[in-house]
């Protein structure tokens, strides 16, 4: 087969893949109704009537319960760090005004995530415990940057708790064996489980392969150092914990791996029968689009469209490293990629989508964003990858209204557009609606091993 062939049987392909997923015929199409790209300037007084109502909050799924007991440790540790610095810390104190600064405002990011985390009861001390990880590490470069200024032998004890940390934290790495229930439903609590250990570990894992200090580090340096270094070990005792507590909670395990590691090769087939093409300067051509001007709407297809991609790749390499929890989160993250690419599209051709002229046309976006979050969370309620994919996806519904909060912020008696806000919002609102029929179909794929 020429490569001229192969490419239009790729091409034929995806676009019977996307005619499945969004059930719009696309073979053929040559061009959108492209609109008149005049757009509205809104006045930035008036921007914050975008954001009511507010968007309904959607904590990420919980694989394993803590013991309180954990978290009260937890909390102990960040009281004990913060203990010995002065309240108020004066001038007298810490001259240094940079050096004063920075003490305090770490002491007080340590008490914000302690308050938070002191309140959590039920499902809530999941998240708590993994959040107290930025409150201990707050709460050492506090310390550090305090004691700092009077020790100079603290860098050197850093680098031998260095040396003791980062082979525990491998081991840990190292040591992970796929455990759990037969059983569907435990199945899939099985694979967010690991894919939340997998995902703490490798960036605990990251941050000490990058870790270093010197012998001209200024005490804010050292601080900094001594922080990074109590995450590390923050996630160690924590994942260690959870691991207790996930191993209380099966009841007969067997070995997961295979059937995870098949499940996962059956949803990368799946990927690359898709045959999504390589977005290069005929990209938009393959996708049955034809030529279009540069537009914002252009835009906003190929950051959909680049997200399946991205997908793909982040699957194919979890395979080939191993890590089957995060593989098969990115599993599901593709079948939702694929079909918002779809519905995006298609809103784009059929002139649904078009720059915004007023902020109701950004506001009516961003209901359906909502309204679309509130479905799913309706219909994803067992922990499991599906359940984690709502959850970032809502964050990312919070980003786009955080950017026009920004704006609204700004000088009253300026102008803007909210063409980035609005493309958000298309994109979040598309990978919302989608999202339960993604993980139907990714379900359906791990379970017909």
């Amino acid at each position: 087969m020429t490569a001229s062939n192969r490419r239009s049987t790729d091409r034929r392909r995806f676009l019977a893949g996307l005619t499945a997923v969004s059930g719009v015929a696309v073979a053929g199409c040559s061009s959108f109704p492209w609109i008149d790209e005049t757009n509205g300037s809104f006045p930035v007084s008036e921007v914050a009537s975008v954001l009511s109502p507010p968007a309904p909050r959607i904590d990420g799924p919980v694989p394993v319960r803590p013991d309180a007991s954990a978290i009260e440790t937890a909390l102990e540790r960040v009281d004990e760090l913060v203990a010995p610095i002065p309240n108020p810390l004066t001038v007298e104190a810490v001259p240094n005004g940079v050096v004063r600064e920075s003490i305090a405002d770490a002491r007080n990011e340590a008490g914000e995530s302690r308050a938070e985390a002191a309140d959590a009861t039920g499902p809530a001390l999941y998240h708590a415990l993994r959040g107290l990880r930025g409150g201990r590490a707050n709460a050492r470069q506090a310390i550090t940057t305090w004691s700092a200024i009077d020790d100079e032998t603290l860098a050197a004890d850093l680098v031998d708790e260095y040396s003791e940390l980062q082979p525990r934290v491998r081991d840990q790495r190292t040591s992970l064996a796929y455990r759990g229930n037969a059983t569907d439903d435990e199945l899939f609590r099985s694979a967010l489980y690991y894919s939340r250990l997998e995902a703490a570990l490798d960036r605990a894992i990251g941050s000490l392969g990058q870790w270093e200090i010197d012998e001209g580090a200024t005490v804010i340096d050292t601080g900094e150092a001594a922080a990074d270094l109590e995450s590390a070990a923050a996630t160690a005792s924590g994942w260690e914990h959870f691991a207790d507590r996930y191993e209380a909670t099966l009841d007969e395990p067997i070995d997961l791996e295979p059937i995870l590691r098949g499940a996962l090769e059956r949803c990368v087939d799946y990927a690359d029968g898709v045959a999504f093409p390589a977005q290069d300067d005929d990209w938009f051509d393959e996708i049955g689009v034809g030529d279009i001007n540069e537009t914002y709407l252009e835009h906003i297809l190929w950051r959909t469209g680049n997200a399946v991609t991205d997908e793909r790749e982040r699957m194919e390499t979890s395979v080939s490293d191993g890590d089957l929890g995060t593989g098969l989160y990115h599993a599901v993250r593709f079948e939702q990629a694929f079909r918002t690419f779809a519905v995006v599209r298609d809103r784009i051709a059929d002139g649904s989508v078009s720059l915004p002229e007023t902020l109701a046309d950004v506001r009516d976006e961003r209901k359906a964003a909502i309204g679309a979050a509130e479905t799913a969370r309706d219909a994803l309620t067992d922990p499991s990858p599906g359940a984690l994919a709502l959850a970032e996806t809502s964050q990312r519904l919070e980003w786009a209204d955080q950017s026009v909060r920004r704006v609204a912020d700004a000088d009253s008696d300026a102008v803007t557009s909210l063409n980035s806000e609005y493309g958000d919002y298309v994109r979040v609102r598309a990978s919302l609606e989608v999202l339960p029929e993604a993980v139907d179909a990714f379900r359906s794929r791990v379970l017909e091993g």
